[in-house]
């Protein structure tokens, strides 16, 4: 619990969270994961809709992971953190920024972003193809990126639906017609509990 409290200090600090190898899910959500990419003894090949810590904590990890972000910002301080972190290599970060639109035929979901279309964005997993053994769900258009995660999940592969206790993401998750398990508690640099739900098929 002292290395969570360490984190309240690193509060959307990619910088400091990416020191304290840690990425932004609950932790019982994180151990779960951990273990899968034990097992794959480092050869995972991994999807993230949104890039932040877990990027680099994935990237340690795994063969190769692609992840895609909608923000120029942060995108440019990812790139940035990757060199760093002697990941630049491994770690293939797309950037796909959305297109306004009066009537997007794939919306942001977020509060406020209803004039953004997101289409190329959820399309990136289908354009870079093949089965992933981690599929991350943390950015935008959650639910949309999810039912195209389902196409292409390796053998014993997981989603990670981070925030998966907010409400606009109940039937989301449900019509993904996976097992659903959820991990409430704390996560790491925030104050209060939230949930991570891990995806699997029976």
């Amino acid at each position: 619990m002292l290395a969570h409290w360490r984190t309240l200090y690193a509060i959307h600090d990619v910088d400091d969270l990416v020191s304290l190898d840690i990425p932004w899910w609950t932790y019982g959500a994180i151990d779960v994961v951990q273990e899968r990419l034990e097992a794959l003894d480092g050869k995972a090949r991994v999807f993230e809709f949104g890039s932040g810590a877990s990027t680099i904590w994935l990237g340690r990890r795994s063969a190769v992971v692609h992840s895609v972000e909608h923000d120029e910002f942060f995108a440019g301080i990812m790139r940035r953190v990757l060199v760093e972190a002697d990941l630049a290599d491994k770690v293939n970060l797309i950037e796909i920024h959305p297109a306004a639109s009066d009537q997007p035929r794939v919306g942001s979901g977020r509060k406020g972003e209803d004039q953004f279309e997101y289409a190329d964005y959820v399309d990136t997993l289908a354009q870079v193809g093949g089965e992933f053994d981690i599929i991350c769900v943390d950015g935008r258009a959650r639910v949309d990126c999810a039912q195209a995660a389902l196409k292409h999940m390796a053998p014993g592969g997981i989603i990670v639906w981070d925030d998966s206790q907010r409400p606009r993401y109940t039937e989301g998750l449900r019509r993904t017609g996976l097992r659903v398990r959820r991990f409430r508690g704390f996560a790491p640099s925030l104050p209060y509990p939230r949930e991570t739900a891990l995806l699997t098929r029976d």
